[in-house]
């Protein structure tokens, strides 16, 4: 189009002065000199124009007439009024600012991305960016991490807390009365046995035989080991045993409550003893390396790190769980004002923070864009630009020139 509108004020000024080659040799008529008069201005307006518009971006001819070549030489100052108008008038930080506040950057946010949540390209992107993130786990540092802790908190728990929280569980589950019962069975196991009772009865035997007595006493004990023998001491003791466990083993029995109660009264004595709590003290410091802490913690986090990887991969991953949690998220915050307000006014102090630490940055940009560009390039940008419309004041100048030059030429006829 500019090359169009520069063939057109070529034009113009052409005919204009062929126009007026032609009439000279009919001047002396009367609608030759009219004529003539008329192409004379067109001539001279058409010339001047050209002149004027070309004195805006070079010398006319090449020929380094004063005040011509205006944009080169004014380059800097009409840079300088640029950036200061951009900066100051057109960008100014109250303009941006006042702009600014007329976004609701949060809303959009939230709506924008709402609005997309089902979109396929943005489940591959999460689905991509959870395996990446899985994948940039270090287990080699996070293990050492997770045991150290781990160690800190073993050795932070309440020795004696801990020893009555355990009593707690035993009384409260009902293990000291079944390990009492684990026991009384064991016992009558070996109570029963024959070989049992025979070493029963030669204990017996061997402590009436033991006993040092005299008189009366040593008469006694003669008479009874003559009418006893040593299976028959140990039927005695042994139904004497199976007797007392039977007691033992009978629910509510008294003599099994008592045993019972003497049980819970020392295991509640536990807590406070200060030998099982110092043991326990050093327990706590033995376990991690007794149970080999850190190579279980490593084969934990790789077994959890494999699955979790398996199950991001899943199709269903990003629809059924993160979606559904991305969207709750999305119309809480929206149903929430205050919330939404407290955003957004973060939202907005954040970008007009940048705004005051950056604005000047904007005229900088702006200088050295032009910078980049040397004189004919400029021209060239500036002509591609408004020459067009430049080339136009050639050619309204060519007959506005035509049409005063006949008015001249009319009024000269009538005076």
């Amino acid at each position: 189009m500019k090359r169009e509108a520069k063939y057109i004020a070529t034009v113009s000024l052409g005919v204009m002065g062929v126009g007026f080659a032609a009439t000279l040799p009919f001047s002396s008529s009367l609608w030759g000199g009219f004529l003539q008069g008329g192409f004379e201005a067109g001539v001279v307006g058409g010339l001047a124009d050209w002149f004027a518009v070309s004195a805006l971006f070079r010398h006319p001819l090449g020929i380094p007439i004063p005040h011509t070549a205006l944009l080169p030489k004014n380059r800097e100052k009409i840079t300088k009024a640029l950036v200061s108008t951009v900066e100051n008038e057109l960008l100014s930080k109250e303009t941006i600012r006042a702009r600014l506040q007329q976004i609701r950057f949060l809303d959009r946010g939230l709506e924008l991305a709402e609005s997309h949540l089902d979109n396929e390209a943005l489940h591959k992107g999460i689905t991509m960016l959870a395996k990446q993130a899985l994948q940039a786990i270090d287990l080699e540092k996070l293990t050492p991490l997770l045991a150290e802790e781990i160690r800190k908190a073993l050795q932070d728990v309440d020795t004696s807390r801990l020893v009555r929280t355990i009593v707690d569980s035993i009384i409260e589950g009902g293990y000291d009365s079944k390990t009492f019962d684990f026991v009384i069975d064991k016992v009558e196991a070996w109570a029963i046995k024959s070989e049992t009772r025979d070493q029963l009865g030669g204990m017996a035997v061997k402590a009436f035989e033991g006993l040092q007595s005299n008189g009366f006493m040593a008469f006694a004990v003669n008479a009874f080991m003559g009418m006893v023998s040593e299976e028959k001491l140990g039927n005695i003791i042994q139904n004497f045993l199976l007797s007392y466990i039977e007691q033992m083993r009978t629910k509510n029995h008294p003599r099994r409550d008592a045993v019972l109660g003497f049980i819970r009264s020392e295991l509640g004595k536990l807590e406070r003893n200060p030998r099982l709590l110092a043991e326990m003290e050093g327990l706590k410091g033995k376990l991690p390396d007794m149970f080999e802490l850190d190579d279980k913690i490593s084969g934990l986090l790789k077994r959890l790190k494999e699955k979790a990887e398996e199950f991001v991969d899943q199709p269903h991953f990003v629809p059924q769980y993160v979606v559904p949690m991305i969207r709750k998220i999305i119309v809480s915050v929206q149903a929430n004002a205050d919330l939404l307000q407290r955003g957004e006014s973060w939202i907005q102090h954040q970008i007009v923070a940048y705004l005051e630490q950056n604005h000047s940055k904007i005229g900088q940009l702006v200088k050295e864009n032009l910078d980049k560009l040397n004189n004919d390039k400029l021209i060239e940008l500036m002509e591609d630009k408004i020459g067009k419309d430049l080339q136009w004041i050639r050619v309204n100048g060519a007959i506005c020139g035509f049409i005063i030059g006949l008015g001249l030429a009319g009024l000269k006829m009538l005076f």
